[in-house]
């Protein structure tokens, strides 16, 4: 093997476990201040790292808690995706590349970039219902903006994964044979 293709899997692996750890601390900050503003609703004017809905926190909770969890469980499944993606460079073998924990972590990665993408969809609906109520959110939108990109890229990631497991198919027919 290359010595770049080594250093660009290296590379790829520290980018990845920095991004999971970032993805772990915003996710912790969101858990924090959600349990702060339950004590103090002045506090929501900084809900969303810098985007002020206390409007929404005041008038009505439920609508407050629902994209709270949203954006939580968001927040939590791109975590979990990268999570899964350091797996595999902790797991992946360039010699024998088809493993079934390889095609595994890749078909869970679409599922959670697919999640992601149908959640934020869901959060961004869920979001207008206030706003045509003449509250102003558009900040708070503008963190689903890009729901359809991660629909795109989990069904381009899991057509990958169905690539894998057809892969390890033949892998496996091919060990048979020799």
């Amino acid at each position: 093997m290359k010595k770049t293709t080594n250093t660009l899997l290296w590379v790829i692996d520290v980018i990845s476990t920095l991004i999971f750890c970032a993805m772990c601390t915003t996710s912790a900050y969101l858990l924090i201040l959600f349990f702060y503003h339950l004590f103090d609703s002045e506090g929501a004017k900084d809900w969303m790292m810098g985007k002020d809905i206390s409007q929404l926190f005041n008038l009505n909770n439920v609508h407050f808690g629902i994209l709270f969890s949203l954006t939580l469980a968001i927040s939590l499944m791109k975590a979990l995706a990268f999570y899964f993606t350091i797996k595999i460079f902790s797991t992946l073998n360039l010699v024998k590349p088809f493993s079934p924990e390889i095609a595994t972590l890749i078909s869970r990665i679409s599922y959670m970039i697919l999640a992601v993408g149908t959640l934020g969809i869901i959060a961004f609906r869920f979001s207008e219902i206030p706003a045509m109520k003449g509250m102003e959110l558009s900040a708070l939108q503008g963190l689903w903006h890009d729901n359809y990109v991660y629909l795109l890229m989990g069904s381009i990631i899991f057509v990958i994964a169905q690539v894998f497991k057809k892969g390890l198919e033949l892998q496996a027919e091919n060990d048979l044979t020799i």
